[in-house]
């Protein structure tokens, strides 16, 4: 039996709840296969303010899955959250799980085996709300999520906006609505000219902003005056200085300072 459908067998037993949905691969194989399965899974999408998708986009998105209708939740991100702590993952995700309707249904995320072992104190909190996660239990890897996710009707572009802006932003630094603002139209300016979902515009400091890319068309971009000119304004309502990072978009790696003991 092939991983798609392991997944969509899992959902035989599993066959009634709630799923934190993002939009994104990962969350869309899950959701899929629910819906293959015939399963009464209900997905739910969380607006904190911190997506890079719209909520249009996850409208369709749960559509193209096949879910009847989506359950979205606006969030204000409470004043722990917006102080960025190192483990403001873990705060976050207990607000939003806090939300989710207490009426003895299961709760199920994207969580995928490829997560495991990683710095992820949002794990906690999905252990604390003994959330369960499809992909992670059958071993599926976020690298199949993408096959597993299209084959069930998710659309691509969609899922690649689906991203965290949070974590764009430096521990200890305040997630401001300025700071968000400023990395979403960075980072949707250069995707709306090169197609680089993988885009990454991090803020460091109170005065840095650096942008990763990962296509060379992005890094053609750049080339042109105009671009930069336009690059620094967007990024000036956030921070003194715009730079460009000569290496290659790659995992949030303020992570890697944090002792995990």
């Amino acid at each position: 039996m092939d991983k798609s459908a392991e997944l969509v067998n899992w959902f035989k037993d599993n066959n009634k709840g709630y799923l934190l949905f993002s939009g994104g691969f990962d969350s869309s194989a899950v959701l899929g296969a629910a819906m293959q399965a015939g399963a009464e899974i209900i997905p739910v999408w969380v607006n904190n303010g911190f997506n890079r998708a719209s909520p249009d986009d996850m409208v369709i998105q749960a559509r193209n899955l096949g879910a009847p209708e989506l359950k979205t939740i606006m969030v204000q991100p409470d004043d722990t959250v917006k102080a960025n702590p190192e483990r403001r993952c873990y705060h976050c995700k207990s607000h939003i799980l806090s939300l989710i309707p207490k009426d003895g249904l299961p709760i199920y995320d994207g969580t995928t085996a490829s997560d495991l072992g990683n710095y992820r104190p949002g794990k906690q909190a999905l252990d604390e709300y003994q959330v369960k996660s499809p992909l992670a239990e059958l071993g599926i890897t976020s690298w199949e999520t993408k096959d597993i996710a299209l084959s069930f009707g998710a659309d691509p572009l969609f899922a690649e906006h689906e991203s965290c802006l949070a974590t764009r932003i430096n521990y200890q630094q305040s997630l401001t609505p300025e700071r968000i603002k400023a990395i979403y139209d960075v980072e949707n300016y250069i995707i709306d000219k090169t197609n680089d979902f993988h885009v990454r515009c991090r803020i460091d400091d109170e005065d840095h902003m650096r942008i990763e890319l990962s296509k060379p068309e992005s890094y053609a971009l750049i080339a042109e005056a105009q671009v930069r000119e336009e690059l620094f304004e967007l990024g000036e309502k956030a921070c003194l200085f715009v730079t460009i990072d000569v290496k290659r978009s790659r995992p949030n790696e303020y992570d890697k300072r944090i002792n995990k003991e």
